[in-house]
């Protein structure tokens, strides 16, 4: 008799939490999305990522400074140009010419104003051998600076997945733990009555109590770790899922 009993209590156990509860509510569109559809919600959930990353910034500005030594390296000869002019105004009978027959009659002036550029590189031979390799050396920066990038984009794409596998499958864990919650109430509260009513003893309602006390505490961590993943992975991505999930249908 007693064996049946404790079936018909587990039995109880796993149909009436379904019974003693309102109807849940339908979930949210973002919940469908995020929940349901992964490859919708993980490009978004990548995107604010690489958007919200500290470290990519950091490597974009490096990109930036990387670019102004590559165009200050570029034009870094042209400091060593130097532009000279000379102006002068004079007769021309002080010019000293092979042929005396092109100097104006004695006792004639004529007067001319001369104006002469010339430009200087005063470069230093080594730094001129090199400037084509600085000039390299900037360039294989900014490649190296983009190959970080790409692995920082990569690392935040895997980083991403993981987080997110660890949301359903705690939030999975959750609606378990949920559920042998439920039933663990329920069959300590029909064994409290079969107790009272003389059909069980104490030792029976104990290990029941004990199952039920188990089972809240399981249903507390369970709770627990599910928010946890899920406030990581909005800390990672910057932002709310809810309003992540939504941005695009807007």
């Amino acid at each position: 008799m007693k064996v049946l009993v404790l079936l018909l209590l587990g039995l109880l156990g796993l149909v009436l939490p379904g019974l003693g509860q309102a109807a849940a509510p339908l979930p949210e569109a973002w919940q469908a999305t995020f929940f349901e559809a992964p490859a919708v919600a993980l490009p978004l959930l990548v995107a604010a990522a690489v958007q919200h990353s500290a470290a990519l910034e950091a490597i974009k500005t490096d990109q930036r400074i990387t670019h102004e030594d590559l165009q200050m390296a570029r034009k870094a000869i042209l400091s060593s140009i130097i532009l000279s002019n000379n102006f002068g105004y004079g007769n021309i009978a002080s010019v000293t010419v092979a042929d005396q027959s092109l100097l104006p009659n004695v006792g004639t002036t004529s007067s001319h104003t001369h104006y002469s550029t010339a430009i200087n590189l005063n470069l230093p031979l080594d730094r001129l051998l090199s400037r084509r390799n600085q000039i390299n050396r900037q360039q294989l920066q900014c490649q190296k600076l983009e190959h970080l990038q790409q692995a920082q984009e990569d690392g935040l794409r895997q980083s991403i997945i993981e987080l997110y596998q660890t949301v359903l499958l705690d939030r999975k864990v959750l609606a378990l733990r949920q559920q042998a919650y439920y039933s663990a109430q329920v069959n300590y509260q029909l064994a409290e009555k079969q107790f009272k009513a003389g059909e069980m003893l104490l030792g029976e309602v104990s290990q029941l109590n004990d199952r039920y006390i188990n089972a809240a505490i399981e249903q507390q961590n369970a709770h627990s770790r599910y928010e946890t993943a899920f406030m990581v992975l909005e800390e990672f991505v910057g932002g709310k899922i809810s309003v992540l999930m939504t941005a695009t249908a807007k």
